[in-house]
């Protein structure tokens, strides 16, 4: 029996809230025996972990936090030669895109609705996976650059990928392409699109349960499009297409779905979490390391890359 099965047992109808500060006996019990992680593995990997970051030259001289690396030890189950190349992917591309992982400033929480077009949900699916909508329609390209759209996804993930339930679990992704214009489509191209695919897969360590794409519009075509050829069967058989909302309730519970696609959840987003997050982030050392080290200056000034766990 898959582990997805056994814990829709052990949780019952149970559904755990997205914010939490401890890891249920199950979900300690899935981390080992999933993603093989013990306590003896997780030093000995660490060790190798940073032994090859050090030996990498543009690595060479960050000193990462533990939190950060586990991350990536945890999406490639312990294998470091993934966690490595997951790492080495994401300072390249933030080589190629140095503003792709600056914070958004903060007056966009207040003004923009755009900001709103994505959003994770307060109640976690009965797996445990983090649930992250994105409604296209509530996107306005004239009030949110794509530039700045970019950021905010990228921004959304990794700082999401700090709360341990989600590194064990993964997400599930519901795109709701309602309501959506040529303006939209217009931001399409197949080089945003590359992107997106390319962090998201190559990049961002984040495990990918299942996305589901509702209220079908021409977009789903030509975003379909350009997507398939690089996804892996894997993945490919883990995106769905439903004909009507209805669908959505054979994967979910109604408890944690928004009212507006027939669930009982009124409150229906963290509202806080992206801008809370956001103000921890432009604290930390990580908007500074690409200013020492991204252009592999001769003489590296040793970063700490902090990561801190969501509270």
């Amino acid at each position: 029996m898959s582990s997805e099965a056994l814990e829709t047992i052990a949780q019952g109808n149970e559904t755990l809230p997205f914010k939490m500060n401890y890891l249920p006996d199950f979900f300690l019990k899935k981390l080992k025996e999933e993603l093989k992680e013990t306590h003896e593995t997780k030093l000995q990997s660490l060790l190798e972990f940073r032994k090859m970051l050090r030996d990498e030259q543009i690595t060479r001289g960050i000193d990462f936090e533990e939190d950060f690396l586990v991350q990536y030890l945890r999406h490639s189950k312990y294998n470091t030669g993934k966690a490595f190349n997951h790492i080495r992917n994401i300072f390249h591309l933030r080589r190629k895109n140095p503003r792709l992982f600056d914070s958004i400033p903060d007056e966009f929480f207040l003004t923009k609705e755009s900001i709103k077009f994505v959003r994770v949900l307060p109640k976690r699916c009965r797996e445990g996976c983090t649930v992250i909508t994105f409604q296209y329609a509530k996107f306005d390209p004239n009030d949110l650059c794509v530039e700045d759209l970019k950021r905010l996804v990228i921004f959304f993930f990794t700082q999401i990928l700090r709360d341990p339930m989600t590194q064990i679990n993964g997400f599930k992704l519901i795109h709701d392409f309602k309501g959506t214009s040529i303006q939209h489509l217009k931001c399409c191209t197949p080089q945003n699109m590359y992107l997106f695919y390319n962090a998201a897969m190559h990049c961002i360590p984040g495990r990918y349960k299942e996305i589901h794409v509702i209220n079908q519009s021409f977009m789903v075509k030509h975003c379909w499009a350009i997507l398939k050829p690089f996804l892996s069967e894997k993945m490919r058989n883990r995106v769905y297409f439903h004909s009507n909302v209805e669908d959505l309730y054979d994967f979910f519970p109604r408890s944690i779905l928004p009212v507006e696609w027939g669930g009982d959840l009124k409150e229906s987003t963290e509202d806080d979490f992206a801008r809370k997050a956001n103000k921890e982030n432009e604290n930390h050392a990580a908007n500074r390391w690409e200013y020492h080290l991204m252009d592999r200056l001769v003489t590296c000034v040793p970063v700490v890359f902090i990561v801190s766990k969501i509270s």
